[in-house]
Formats: structure tokens, C-alpha cells, sequence
């Protein structure tokens, strides 16, 4: 009697739902998907593109030239007449002109352009690391689904052995004490798929937020996982990410940017030449009318631009070694991506389909010698804890290699790997 009211407590306990679907929208995507979700909808992407449209109107500012001055003078009051506002007695008109030289204007335009260039790398790079979080995100949800799938299998196992049991139980067929360990096994994996609903939850709300969804709607993800055959030569990887890492090239542009600004403030050392044409001037010249030229510059007696023109020097050196190490973050950074994703692929490896098979074959025929009585109860539990085991560590080494090749996509600035 004490046995069986053990068991109804723990069979009411037992009644807890670790489904986290219920009452939302379920939406089913694969990583293909996904990315082109982030790419159309992702808010922090939609922003960075406006640094570019304000890069461009900055360029295209920078082409416009320079606008005409237009100066009117004319007689306020007349001391002789006593009259205010009269134009007849005395009034100029001038036209300026301020010319810039000394390249000044080419190498403000062609600065522009190339901070065009900068911020279309700059954009480039977000695509690069969204696109990184999207994955690692991604596949951290897929395999949370999947080891979700497999703690719901063995506990519909556990619960339906336990329903069997108690009717057992109450004919004397069982001892009660078969029943409460079959119970305490439910009670630890229920546990367990506890916490990895409440990270289905975590991450899922991460991977809404990228795709800039609402929290009403269920992300299933599907994945397969995909090793890839060819091998990769890591040489060639070295010259693919100086080819295609947009931060390589971000570091290599700034030299350009650098040097450009160099010669601009240099150019800034040359005063701009304003010309002035007076067409009419009535009154204030021993000529009535008197028409005029009028030429106008800066002489660089105190500023000659040293300042700007040194701190543009070193800033070209500046940029170099800023190049040399972003090609040595580069190489390292492919080199252990690489090395890590040869590791997991390796382990995968020993998880072929004839083993898997075998697993599942391991964990039917322990149901049936179960229920024959061929084995043990603590046999039956023991093959349980192996047939989890196994397929949890494939899920994990799976996801372990899928994260290792979306990092050595990363790294290298291209898809090298299939997701």
C-alpha cells in the first residue's frame, strides 16, 4: 500500500509537459532559409546600410563646386543730401569665384570615393558577422531540438514501463520497489530535458531577435548535417581570406585613405585664389562707372598645415602596421579554424551509419528481453543510459562540427563549408 501511493504521488508529478510550442505559431526553417531572413528583415544590417547612402551623399557633395558670391553696395546715408537709400549716389556690384588649387579638389573627391569604399567594407563585415551569429545560434537551437526529441523518446518509454508496471503492481505480479526505480529514472532525465527546454527558450529568443521576429511564433529548425568530401588545402585558405575577409581589406584601404590625405593636406597648405569681377561700380571710384578685377588669396605666413600634414604621415605608417597585423590575426585565426573543424570531422567519423544502427538495434532489443524478463531491470537501465549517451554525443559532435565549419567560413571570409 505504501508502494502504490508512492507511485500515484510520482505519477502526478510525472504529468509535466517540457513541450514549448504550445499555443504559438510553429514556423519550420533550415539554415538557408534563415540567412536569407537575416539578410532581407535583421535590423542592426538595414541600419549599417545607411552609413553607405550617407557615404555616398558625402561623395557626392564632395564633387559639387564651389558657388558663386554675389556682393551688392550701395550708399546708406548721404551727408551732402541728407537722403537715405539712394543708389544713384553711389553702388557696386561683384561677382567672386573662390578657386581651389593645388589639387585641392581632386583629393577631396577622390577621399570621399574611397570613404565610400571604407564604409561598403564596413557593411560587408556586419553581413559577415550576422551572418556568423545567425549560424552559431542556429545550429545551437537545431541541436537543443534534436537532443529534445531524443529525452521525449526514452521518457514516453519510461512512462509507458511505469503505467504498465502499476497495473502490475496491483495484482502482485511486481515488487513496488521496480516501479519506484523506473520512477527515479523519469524524475532524473525529466530534469535534465528541463534544462535543455528552458536553452530552447534562451536561444530561440536569440534567433527571433536576429530575424527580427516576434516572441508568438516557434522556430523549428532543420538542419542535415552535410561532410564534405574535397578536401580543403590551407594554403589556399590563407589566400582566400585576403582575397575575401572585408575587415583584410578594410585594413588595406585605410593605407589608400591614409595616403590620400596626405596629399589633401598638403594641397590645404596652398591658399584657395578668390577672382572678383566688378561689372558695375558708380561713386566710390575716380571712374564713374568703373569696371573691375579683383584678385584675392590667403598668404601662409603663420598657418602652413604642418600640423595636419605630419599627422597625416603618420597615420599612413599607421594604417601599415595596422595591415600587418590584421594578416597575421587572419592567417592564425584560418589556421585554427581549420584545424579544429579537421578535428571534428575526424571524430565524426567513428559515428557511422552501420554503428548508429546498431544503437538503435541495442536499445529495441532491451525493450523486448525487458519485457520477456531476459534481463535485469538494472540491465534495461543501464542500456538506456548507452543508447542516450550515444545519441546525445552524436548530436553534440554534429553540432561541434557544424559550428566548425560556420568559424572557418568566418574566418576566411567565404563559404568553404556547406551548412
Amino acid at each position: 500500500m505504501r508502494y502504490q501511493k508512492m507511485i500515484m504521488c510520482l505519477l502526478v508529478v510525472g504529468k509535466i509537459n517540457f513541450g514549448v510550442a504550445n499555443a504559438q505559431d510553429t514556423l519550420k526553417l533550415n539554415y538557408k532559409q534563415a540567412e536569407a531572413i537575416l539578410l532581407k528583415e535583421n535590423i542592426t544590417l538595414m541600419s549599417a546600410h545607411y552609413d553607405v547612402e550617407i557615404a555616398q551623399a558625402q561623395a557626392m557633395q564632395a564633387k559639387a563646386w564651389n558657388n558663386l558670391y554675389l556682393n551688392w553696395n550701395q550708399d546708406l546715408y548721404s551727408v551732402e543730401r541728407n537722403e537715405y537709400f539712394n543708389q544713384n549716389n553711389q553702388r557696386l556690384v561683384q561677382v567672386d569665384y573662390n578657386f581651389s588649387i593645388a589639387g585641392k579638389y581632386t583629393n577631396t573627391v577622390r577621399l570621399a570615393k574611397v570613404n565610400t569604399e571604407l564604409n561598403e567594407l564596413m557593411l560587408q563585415d556586419v553581413v559577415r558577422s550576422l551572418i556568423f551569429e545567425l549560424g552559431q545560434t542556429f545550429n545551437s537551437l537545431n541541436a537543443l531540438q534534436k537532443k529534445q526529441v531524443v529525452y521525449q523518446e526514452v521518457l514516453t518509454k519510461y512512462r509507458n514501463m511505469i503505467a504498465a508496471g502499476q497495473k502490475q503492481l496491483e495484482v502482485g505480479a511486481i515488487a513496488g520497489n521496480e516501479v519506484v526505480r523506473l520512477r527515479s529514472e523519469q524524475i532524473a532525465l525529466e530534469t535534465v530535458a528541463l534544462d535543455n527546454t528552458n536553452q530552447i527558450i534562451d536561444v530561440m529568443s536569440e534567433l527571433r531577435k536576429l530575424l527580427a521576429m516576434k516572441p508568438g511564433t516557434y522556430l523549428q529548425t532543420e538542419n542535415e548535417i552535410v561532410v564534405k568530401e574535397t578536401p580543403l588545402v590551407l594554403t589556399d585558405l590563407y589566400a582566400m581570406g585576403a582575397d575575401f575577409r572585408p575587415d583584410y581589406k578594410l585594413a588595406d584601404k585605410q593605407i589608400t585613405y591614409s595616403e590620400i590625405n596626405l596629399k589633401l593636406q598638403k594641397s590645404i597648405a596652398f591658399p584657395d585664389v578668390t577672382v572678383g569681377y566688378q561689372p558695375h561700380d558708380k561713386g566710390s571710384n575716380y571712374v564713374r562707372p568703373y569696371t573691375g578685377l579683383v584678385v584675392e588669396f590667403e598668404l601662409p605666413t603663420f598657418n602652413r598645415n604642418k600640423g595636419n600634414i605630419k599627422a597625416a604621415s603618420s597615420g599612413i605608417r599607421q594604417a601599415e602596421l595596422e595591415k600587418k597585423m590584421k594578416g597575421n590575426e587572419l592567417d592564425n585565426e584560418i589556421n585554427s579554424a581549420y584545424i579544429q573543424w579537421l578535428n571534428t570531422q575526424v571524430c565524426l567519423a567513428n559515428y557511422t551509419d552501420a554503428f548508429m544502427k546498431s544503437v538503435e538495434e541495442l536499445n529495441y532489443n532491451a525493450n523486448l528481453n525487458y519485457n520477456k524478463k531476459n534481463i535485469s531491470l538494472l540491465a534495461f537501465i543501464d542500456l538506456q543510459r548507452i543508447y542516450l549517451e550515444n545519441k546525445l554525443q552524436f548530436i553534440e559532435l554534429s553540432s561541434l562540427y557544424q559550428q566548425s565549419g560556420i568559424r572557418l567560413n568566418f574566418t576566411v571570409g567565404k563559404e568553404v563549408v556547406n551548412q
